[in-house]
């Protein structure tokens, strides 16, 4: 699964659809003041007869149009190019972007104006020179302003850094130019030069987790062995009284006249599948706890490098859904030399919102999975109905790992390996209930990192979840 695709093509050019613009319209020449100044003198020329103002009135108005038509033409012709070093990162790391304008034509233009909508978890390495958007916190503007002749082309280099996890957009971008005199401007805004960033999350070594950097799963000794895959029947042989009934192969047994049992295909790789609890707090009204998933997708994208080179084929599923969607996402196990990416990506792309409790999750999505595969639970909180989940894999012969990531301890599972590894970052408070102490500190907007989709299929799912209740 391609979860992204980059455009491969060096440069694009502009598409001069605009869809703001001022300036290139003939009611833009006729409402502009210096064009009624020009009337009120030719008026006045007339009645007093004097000649030399109709000579100022075409001056004028032979001025006001030079600058109409100088600034409907600006920005025609112009080519705009972002050139990325890198467009998948790791936070903290910088890189940097160069910036292509060219004008194409035989009209110079005295000013032009780029701003360039810029996320700014990939801005620039200086935020003070980094303009921040009025309607988005995480939003700024790349600015540059140029004098270009004809045929003439510019390169700019902006120095960026990588500030956290995500999948961004670049765009759109809005042109400003006009004529010598700044009488007209014209401005234009370019939706299809969309480009993405993806920011992986930070892998980490296992002994930084406090993992055992030797057999983590503790499943290198149990799976030497060989595993039946019951996905996979090879044939089938006569019963025996070992032979549990599950594995009776009726419609065999009617033609033979005797029992027949079931011979699956064996099975002996060290296949493991990350399963990600993407909810934050048992409590779903509590919001979102963006550290606490932060640290949860470093931890899965540390395994899931660690296995890889350890000969495992991996794979992940989680009860959460990639940006711009909103259905869970499935990797299935592999080791082919792309997985990594696959699955650097995938966690890069991991939004806020929840598909399904994990409980539920896990019990959907176990039949799905290739048997004998390792499943490793990622979870910030455990409750009863997570440990019922994961007693009932266990007994269907599931093996289980367990990865608590929250402050309070995890339960005993019986046959369950389990690892408690709690976030440092404390848990944000509650807000205080009615007359109560207020002066402690609460819980800040848990819906300030959700963008207005995820706020949407939020409000639709409670919607959903109150008319059923």
């Amino acid at each position: 699964m391609q979860l992204f695709d980059f455009e491969s093509a060096e440069k694009a050019e502009l598409s001069t659809q605009p869809l703001q613009g001022r300036g290139d319209t003939v009611r833009a020449l006729v409402d502009h003041r210096w064009f009624g100044v020009a009337v009120l003198i030719f008026l006045v020329a007339i009645v007093g007869e004097i000649r030399e103002l109709l000579a100022v009135v075409a001056f004028m108005l032979a001025v006001l149009l030079i600058a109409w038509l100088w600034s409907r033409g600006s920005l025609r012709g112009l080519i705009y190019v972002r050139r990325f070093r890198y467009r998948r990162l790791f936070p903290d790391e910088t890189f940097d972007v160069q910036i292509t304008i060219e004008n194409r034509k035989l009209l110079p233009l005295p000013w032009l104006q780029i701003e360039d909508e810029w996320p700014l978890r990939v801005g620039p390495v200086d935020e003070m020179t980094f303009p921040r958007s009025t309607h988005d916190p995480d939003q700024g503007y790349l600015i540059n302003t140029y004098s270009l002749r004809w045929y003439e082309r510019i390169r700019r280099r902006q120095d960026l850094i990588a500030r956290r996890r995500g999948v961004f957009e670049i765009g759109p971008v809005h042109l400003l130019s006009g004529d010598p005199f700044s009488l007209f401007d014209r401005k234009i805004t370019i939706e299809n030069r969309h480009e993405v960033l993806i920011v992986y999350p930070r892998v980490r070594t296992l002994p930084e987790l406090g993992l055992p950097l030797k057999d983590p799963f503790g499943d290198k000794r149990v799976q030497r062995r060989l595993f039946e895959d019951p996905n996979r029947i090879m044939g089938v042989r006569d019963y025996v009284p070992q032979d549990s009934f599950r594995h009776i192969h009726w419609k065999a047994t009617a033609r033979a006249g005797h029992l027949q049992t079931k011979v699956y295909e064996p099975t002996s790789s060290l296949r493991t599948v990350l399963c990600l609890n993407v909810a934050t707090f048992e409590e779903y009204w509590r919001g979102v706890w963006p550290a606490m998933l932060e640290y949860e997708m470093e931890v899965a994208a540390s395994l899931a490098s660690w296995g890889l080179q350890e000969g495992h084929s991996m794979g992940m599923v989680a009860n959460g859904t990639l940006a711009h969607a909103d259905q869970p996402f499935r990797i299935l196990p592999g080791r082919r030399p792309d997985q990594l990416p696959r699955l650097l990506e995938a966690l890069a792309a991991v939004s806020y919102f929840v598909s399904s409790s994990f409980d539920r999750f896990l019990l959907d999505e176990s039949p799905r999975l290739p048997w004998g595969a390792t499943l490793v639970l990622i979870t910030p909180f455990m409750n009863d109905a997570i440990a019922g989940s994961i007693l009932r894999l266990h007994d269907s012969g599931r093996r289980l790992v367990l990865i608590g990531l929250g402050h309070a301890p995890l339960p005993f599972i019986p046959g369950v390996l389990t690892y408690h590894r709690p976030i440092q970052e404390e848990e944000p408070l509650l807000p205080p209930e009615p007359g109560t102490d207020e002066s402690s500190e609460p819980l800040t907007d848990p819906y300030a990192h959700l963008t207005p989709r995820e706020r949407y299929l939020l409000r639709r799912a409670r919607e959903e979840a109150d008319h059923a209740g």
